[in-house]
């Protein structure tokens, strides 16, 4: 062997040494770098707790109302207190049914007095016109399980600002003035009209003349599910120059009003809401939220896009829902900061809509789509879908380099093999922990149930923290310890690089959520952006400034990386949160709620603290943070079960958290093929709104504790024998029945088929019904016959919730200012073969108010109610026919 060959040789087994030599140093190094102490961790525990009550506290904050007497100081501003004097007058009517007098009469009265005197005063260079329409017709809504709503009477109250110019287009902007039953209506929506009549005062008074027109809608029949706006937009004389909406609206009352739903085109509503508005509070999460059906609820924002073919905005104030649908939803609830802050958004929303010149040519910028969020109510970030793609795109990129980066940089202690295969097993370890707490945070809720401590945290939310996510956050760090040290103990590379590799890890799985968001054009993706690139600037700026920090210092550099998204996503949640619990109060007693919210808390803020959760593995003497958290649980529990601060209801002024009882004094009649009455029955139907329903008031109410579950009727009856007013049997399944007295009725159902011959096909059916102001039909064809036409206007006849296997059909019949008999007709398809009925036909009638709403046994029944519910009572019928 040649000396050249040994040399070469030597030098490799030189080099050889050196590299193991400096490697074995790497990692002797990577091992003497000292952990965390478990006080750094305690901090960081706090500073969250700091986080999160700053950002409730950023969330609940409201402008000052400005009063009248200062109104000289604030020219051309919206004046909260004269708006709340508006509102002071809508209530003081009471509840306004659509059909009732306070609704059809003295509402419309005041408001036209109101805009007549705002017309007086208006500056010559603004022209306004006012209209009382009266509207009828029908449409199919799809809406829970779907019906066709069909509408007579019902009435708008209309007033258009221009000026000489004399614009063919305009801006709308909808309130609407009716309430359900029972409630003032302050929130939903006396606030939305009270709000646009200020609005109206001080564009009327302005010196500037308005580029175009701006429509005011008080529509009278919201609540009968969205008929009268129906009515104007596709009836009404100015409808075909609407360009652009703003509808306001109510799931709760008071505090800041949400851009729930924007579009669904025309993304330069959005630009005009983020360069106006002095208060925003928006987010294409919401939205998506909404639109997925989620939420039990729609609002006109349905019907102007859907049969207006016009984009528009979809406002609502979303805090206090206890509230919503009540009776107490009155004044007391809505502070002036709350009008303040949503009529100066709206009033600088509409100005700059109607100055803009988008409205002459609206179909130029109706293209595209946004992405768009609030940062803490400041100001909005907005993008068009394309930049948001770009963004996302390069995001991943940026993402996946960083982790590259990462393999290289630790290639001298772990081989970038063994990191990758690593880096995978971690990706499902933080799946399968992510799994865990949720599963047993709903072990947790099955526990409560079982206790009979349900919806604590439904007047206190407080309790989910408690009770849902210090375990998430427990169990979460517990197991990524485990995993750790059971499947990492080959590696010598504790503490830093392991915690290194489930920081890559939750970085990972961000990003490959992010691509999946890209590829289905998921608008909310912004979320796991965030997720994505903060961490990626965290990991470069680490790995190439301050390689060597590993104390107070690297945690610092930490949160100051990942801050931002940690608390935007806070913010987020918590306004999720302040949405969803009032609603697990009306629910219906077939969902069950606190698996719900358990299930939903738990998987919210174990991704929350994604990239908190791992710096346990960084932390000296881990026990007692683990037990601290521990002995936190086990606490609040004991709290929970042996104190009354676990009582799910709150009946005070100030923190009102009602349970819901909707119940109605029922008289129901079932006929045979024959005609004849084979069974009737008179008593009360409890519709469950909550699980906790109906038990936890016998105490107070003696009769509850006769309550008897309606299950079979519903197996037997079409929609179960009961009158639902509108179908939402998917939901408020959950029923009882208590025997009663006889309700007294004024004006019964009167149902006629005044013709039934024979065709060429089968048979056609004329009915005539007459009664109150709100009736439900229910038909359902036998097997073998297919409903074949019908003489109402609306395509199709929608289908809702099958019974025994046939076809349903809900037809919702409400009339406003004077009631007018039903009319309608029927054909059906009919087997040749076919022996017997053709069909099951039923029918209801709902007396929302006057004299037949209650008998004195009925109000008797109703006042034995504790002060920490809320009763929504009325006097109804169903009666079936086997035609």
């Amino acid at each position: 062997m040649s000396k050249g060959m040994l040399n070469l040789r030597q030098r490799k087994h030189e080099k050889a040494y050196q590299e193991n030599l400096n490697g074995n140093s790497q990692k002797e190094k990577y091992k003497t770098y000292s952990p965390l102490q478990a006080s750094h961790f305690f901090s960081l525990l706090g500073l969250i707790i700091i986080v999160f009550a700053a950002v409730i506290v950023i969330e609940k904050q409201l402008p000052i109302g400005l009063k009248i007497e200062n109104e000289h100081r604030h020219p051309n501003r919206f004046i909260a207190e004269r708006s709340y004097n508006y509102l002071k007058k809508i209530t003081s009517l009471g509840p306004r049914i659509a059909g009732s007098h306070a609704n059809e009469v003295l509402a419309v009265n005041l408001l036209r007095d109101e805009i007549e005197g705002i017309m007086k005063e208006a500056q010559p260079n603004n022209v306004l016109e006012l209209d009382v329409q009266k509207v009828s017709g029908d449409f199919a809504l799809k809406f829970l399980d779907g019906m066709t709503n069909v509408y007579r009477n019902l009435q708008n109250v209309v007033v258009k600002v221009g000026s000489h110019i004399r614009s063919n287009h305009s801006l709308l902007i909808n309130c609407h003035y009716d309430t359900v039953v029972d409630s003032p209506g302050a929130s939903d929506d006396g606030a939305g009209c009270a709000v646009m009549l200020e609005m109206l005062r001080v564009i009327s008074k302005s010196d500037k003349i308005l580029r175009h027109n701006i429509i005011f809608l008080f529509n009278g029949g919201e609540e009968n599910f969205l008929p009268a706006s129906h009515g104007f937009i596709t009836q009404h004389k100015w409808a075909k120059e609407v360009r652009v909406f703003i509808n306001l609206e109510a799931c709760g009352a008071g505090g800041r009003e949400v851009l729930f739903q924007a579009g669904p085109h025309h993304p330069w509503i959005l630009e005009t809401y983020s360069e106006e508005v002095p208060y925003p509070y928006a987010s294409s999460l919401a939205q998506e939220i909404f639109q997925s059906g989620v939420i039990p609820g729609d609002t006109d924002y349905r019907i102007f896009r859907d049969f207006g073919n016009i984009s528009g905005l979809d406002f609502a104030w979303s805090s206090n829902g206890y509230v919503y649908h009540t009776k107490y939803d009155t004044i007391e609830q809505i502070p002036l900061g709350s009008l303040q802050r949503t009529g100066d958004n709206i009033l600088a929303l509409a100005r700059g809509m109607a100055q803009g010149h988008q409205l002459s040519d609206i179909d130029s910028h109706r293209n595209g789509n946004l992405v768009f969020f609030d940062f803490l109510g400041a100001f909005v970030i907005r993008w068009p879908m394309l930049v948001s793609d770009l963004v996302n795109i390069l995001t991943v990129i940026l993402s996946i380099y960083s982790i590259y980066t990462n393999i290289r940089e630790t290639s001298n202690v772990i081989a970038a093999k063994t990191y990758v295969s690593k880096l995978w097993k971690n990706i499902g370890a933080v799946i399968v922990t992510w799994l865990i707490a949720v599963g047993v945070s709903l072990a947790i809720a099955l526990l409560l149930n079982a206790l009979g401590r349900t919806m604590s945290w439904y007047a206190r939310p407080l309790w989910a923290f408690f009770l849902y996510v210090i375990p998430s956050l427990l169990v979460t760090m517990a197991l990524l310890i485990m995993h750790a040290k059971k499947y990492h103990k080959d590696l010598d590379v504790w503490p830093w690089v392991m915690f290194q590799l489930y920081y890559d890890a939750y970085q990972l799985i961000w990003t490959i959520v992010l691509a999946i968001g890209i590829m289905v054009r998921v608008r909310s993706s912004f979320i796991a952006l965030l997720w994505v690139i903060f961490p990626c600037i965290g990991n470069l700026v680490r790995s190439k400034l301050f390689r060597t920090w590993r104390d107070g210092r690297w945690l610092l550099l930490h949160i100051a990386a990942l801050g931002l998204p940690f608390v935007q996503c806070f913010y987020l949640i918590i306004g999720a949160l302040y949405l969803f619990f009032p609603i697990m109060g009306r629910a219906g007693a077939g969902n069950n709620s606190e698996l719900l919210i358990a299930g939903m808390v738990s998987y919210l803020f174990v991704l929350l603290f994604s990239f908190a959760s791992p710096i346990i593995l960084l932390v000296k003497d881990t026990y007692r943070i683990l037990n601290l958290l521990f002995s936190l649980f086990l606490l609040s529990v004991a709290v929970l079960l042996l104190t009354p601060l676990g009582f799910p209801y709150a009946g005070e002024n100030g923190s009102l958290a009602p349970q819901r009882f909707m119940l109605t004094h029922t008289k129901r009649t079932f006929h045979d093929y024959s005609g004849a009455i084979v069974n009737e029955s008179t008593g009360y139907w409890i519709i469950d709104m909550d699980i906790n329903s109906p038990h936890t008031v016998d105490r107070y109410v003696p009769d509850m504790t006769n309550a008897i579950p309606i299950d079979q009727d519903c197996a037997d009856h079409l929609y179960c024998g009961l009158p639902y007013l509108v179908p939402v049997l998917s939901m408020i399944w959950k029923t009882h029945w208590v025997p009663g007295p006889k309700p007294e009725l004024t004006h019964p159902i009167n149902m006629k088929i005044v013709s039934r011959e024979k065709t060429a096909i089968g048979e056609k059916l004329e009915f005539v019904i007459e009664g109150p102001s709100h009736i439900g039909v229910m038909f359902s064809s036998a097997k073998g016959v297919e409903l074949h036409g019908w003489d109402l206007e609306s395509e199709p006849l929608l289908v809702s919730n099958p019974w025994q296997d046939r076809d349903t059909y809900f037809l919702f019949y409400n009339c406003g200012e004077k009631i007018v008999p039903f009319n309608f007709t029927l054909e059906f398809k009919v087997k040749k073969n076919h022996d017997g009925p053709i069909l099951d036909l039923a029918v209801t009638s709902h007396y929302l108010f006057g004299p037949s709403k209650s008998t004195s046994s009925f109000k008797n029944f109703v006042k034995q109610f504790p002060p920490w519910t809320a009763v929504s009572y009325w006097t109804a019928t169903y009666e079936s026919w086997i035609l």
